[in-house]
């Protein structure tokens, strides 16, 4: 007796193996029917099959869909203090990685990453985070951490967005002898000069500087050791200035002691100008 031949939805096998990321053999379940069958639609209706690498991830990923502010952000917080590779030149994923003892940087990663893959934490006796987020190739702009990575960025929202990425990993703001201050110290000469470079547009004041050269010693821990590069310092401590500063990066920042530091900034400021302290 002849078999009949199963009838299978074009548009929905192309969404279940495409969008959904399902395997053959998952489709099959879930359709009632065997892999064969799915292979011979997948050829018949001409979908192009997935590379062996893509076809064995475990998690779905989804492609990168933010607006030009949301990459920029996170090209300036790769810079700062991501590590972002991929396994093989071949490979299908790009992976993210950080170890910090912030709770809150976690929580950064996973807001701007746990929508698009998996976000894996995993932590030590000394209280230590390791994060590795897996993602798809439409992260590919993170690969790189010179000023190629960055130099596309020139709109002034995408240059306070690249900074507010920056500075949640790297920046700090803070109250010296009861005045508002931030800085950052990095040995990314090139990125603070563009940093540098966006204030003097924006007609704000700073201070940029090298604080250690290289060769010069330095304490961790206890155990001395020799600053390999530069180290460079980003100041803004005129009051004025720094506010108009926080109002243009606040609308980006995600990490929360950042924030925090903001808002006492911002408070410091708003008391001294209130007291007639500053103009």
């Amino acid at each position: 007796m002849p078999r009949h031949k199963i009838t299978i939805n074009h548009n929905l096998l192309k969404y279940l193996y495409h969008v959904k990321g399902l395997s053959t053999y998952s489709i099959a379940r879930r359709l009632q029917c065997s892999a064969g069958t799915i292979e011979n639609r997948l050829e018949e209706f001409h979908i192009q099959k997935k590379s062996n690498s893509l076809a064995r991830m475990k998690y779905q990923k989804k492609d990168f869909d933010g607006h030009s502010t949301d990459r920029a952000y996170l090209i300036g917080f790769r810079i700062g203090d991501l590590n972002v590779y991929k396994t093989s030149p071949k490979a299908e994923t790009i992976v993210v990685r950080c170890h910090t003892t912030q709770k809150e940087q976690v929580d950064v990663l996973k807001q701007v990453f746990g929508s698009f893959g998996r976000v894996s934490v995993s932590n030590n006796y000394t209280g230590d985070y390791h994060i590795n987020c897996f993602l798809n190739n439409s992260f590919s702009f993170l690969l790189h951490k010179d000023a190629t990575s960055f130099s596309w960025i020139q709109k002034l929202k995408e240059c306070a967005a690249f900074t507010a990425g920056y500075t949640d990993a790297e920046g700090n703001f803070i109250i010296n002898q009861g005045k508002a201050r931030f800085k950052i110290d990095s040995y990314d000469k090139e990125v603070l000069k563009y940093i540098g470079n966006w204030l003097y547009r924006k007609k704000l004041r700073y201070k940029l500087r090298i604080i250690s050269k290289a060769g010069d010693f330095q304490y961790i821990n206890g155990i001395q050791a020799a600053y390999t590069h530069d180290l460079w310092r980003l100041n803004i401590n005129e009051a004025n200035s720094l506010f108009q500063f926080i109002q243009l990066i606040k609308p980006y920042a995600r990490h929360q002691l950042r924030i925090e530091g903001i808002k006492k900034c911002e408070k410091n400021i708003l008391f001294r100008k209130l007291h007639g302290t500053i103009r």
